[in-house]
């Protein structure tokens, strides 16, 4: 029983790893989308 707990937490770990990585890479990727736009309007 106590496997099979730790188990369980250590693949809940692993999902929020993986959501925090995906929510990293996309707003990596907004911001190098988005960056030059934002920047060219303020030194224009």
């Amino acid at each position: 029983m106590a496997s099979k707990n730790t188990k369980t937490a250590r693949e809940l770990r692993k999902q929020k790893m993986v959501r925090v990585i995906a929510i990293v890479a996309c707003c990596a990727l907004l911001m190098t989308a988005i960056l030059p736009y934002v920047a060219s309007s303020l030194f224009y």
